[in-house]
């Protein structure tokens, strides 16, 4: 018997079916105890010995799993994707933890922001997932995001713009299209004196075997064009990992906007304001966009043939842009993941334990195993064998506290409006 001490802090669920994270049959009768903000058991429940004066849930059942990880978000941006929406923190952070997702990798944010989020987030004066962060994207002379960018004119620049940034603590250095092939050498280069990686969006040329070759950690995207079998070959040599993006591949394409009623799923309609509820139903007289729905098929193949070679993938999905959400959108990139020829429970693994794994925080968080953070989502149904369970939310662990769901929904009345500016908001936009 696996035995732990009693705490007036102890959390015991039983009668829940395991998914850890790492790909393994579920463990159908369990138990996992919580002390604090860290697992101290998991596993059968005969195995397993309750601690005296815990507090014990029975969950009838129902599933347990890692809390899922989003590793592409932007936690500045509106719903259209275009438009900045920095006052309505609040209810980005809300929906994300309402759909599950406990922790975010932002890639690309006006510096100072994202560095306050991040701090109050894990100073808990914030509720919110952890946050990871490369700060701004790192771009040419002419940024393609100037808000969000940090421009590089020179080479000379380089050593100073890594050292500032390592100084902030960025978790990585997010490099972007504008960079010449030599700029993402010498920034990986320099990024790696101060034990930092790099990772890239080289918009078409993501995929690239030069560019794998240049010192980079991963790609910010999947590519979507097919893969040589060359370049899979250089990513499994290189150590090359990607963030998978199906979702905002299939924003693009319009393809969800054929049938509006997934805007009524609760992730959606609990957590997103009317105004941007109704925007988006106008989308719904839009055409698919046949390049979009090709490059879409292509980055699902991409996918099946990365995990069969045996390279890193974590889940990410660049929300938000429209059908792209922040929060719920990671339950559909899992539906993207076994729309692409992937089992439930590899789909699961890349959006925890794979996920932990691109941030060195293995040992950490990402799995349900004793002496992990406690970041646990509680599901009704089978997602192991059915994906879409994922979305059966009935509690939502994070650190250890179970959170008031209610709570994190979007309340018209005591919403304050904020609108996003520029973008389909902008003024004088219907």
């Amino acid at each position: 018997m696996a035995g732990v001490s009693a705490s007036a802090q102890s959390l015991a669920f039983t009668n829940v079916r395991i998914v850890d994270g790492n790909g393994r049959a579920p463990v159908e009768h369990g138990t996992i105890v919580i002390e604090g903000r860290k697992i101290v058991a998991v596993g059968p429940t005969s195995n397993i010995s309750i601690p005296h004066g815990a507090r014990t849930i029975d969950e009838g059942g129902r599933t347990a799993l890692p809390g899922l990880a989003d590793m592409h978000v932007h936690l500045t941006g509106g719903w259209d994707g275009v438009s900045a929406d920095m006052l309505g923190y609040h209810r980005y952070m809300n929906a994300l933890l309402y759909a599950g997702v406990t922790t975010v990798l932002d890639t690309g944010n006006v510096e100072s922001y994202v560095l306050q989020l991040r701090a109050e987030t894990a100073a808990g004066r914030l509720l919110g997932p952890r946050i990871y962060c490369v700060g701004p994207l790192v771009d040419g002379p002419d940024p393609f995001w100037p808000e969000l960018s940090r421009a590089i004119v020179s080479q000379d620049q380089i050593p100073g713009v890594v050292q500032q940034l390592a100084a902030e603590k960025v978790d990585l250095i997010k490099l972007y299209a504008g960079l010449s092939d030599l700029e993402v050498q010498a920034i990986s280069n320099e990024a790696k004196k101060y034990k930092l990686r790099t990772i890239l969006d080289a918009h078409s040329r993501n995929g690239s075997t030069d560019l794998m070759q240049e010192g980079i950690a991963g790609y910010a995207h999947l590519p979507t064009h097919k893969l040589s079998d060359e370049a899979i070959d250089t990513a499994r040599a290189n150590h090359v990992f990607f963030i998978s993006t199906l979702s905002v591949i299939e924003a693009f394409s319009r393809r969800r906007f054929k049938d509006l009623s997934f805007l009524d799923h609760s992730l959606i309609v609990d957590t997103t304001p009317s105004f941007a509820l109704n925007g988006l139903r106008k989308l719904g007289n839009e055409e698919v966009n046949k390049h979009s729905l090709a490059a879409l098929l292509d980055g699902e193949s991409n996918v099946k043939r990365l995990m069969n070679a045996g390279i890193l993938i974590a889940a990410g999905t660049d929300a938000p842009y429209p059908g792209d959400f922040q929060g719920e959108g990671i339950h559909r990139e899992l539906e993207l993941f076994v729309e692409s020829g992937l089992t439930p429970l590899q789909a699961i693994t890349i959006a925890t334990k794979n996920a932990a794994a691109i941030v060195n925080a293995e040992t950490e968080w990402g799995t349900l195993e004793p002496g992990k953070i406690a970041d646990i989502l509680i599901v009704d149904g089978k997602p192991d064998q059915n994906i879409s369970d994922t979305r059966n939310i009935v509690a939502v662990i994070k650190e250890g506290t179970v959170l008031d769901r209610n709570k994190l929904k979007l309340d018209p009345d005591t919403d304050p409006g904020y609108r996003p500016v520029g973008g389909m908001d902008a003024p004088g936009t219907e």
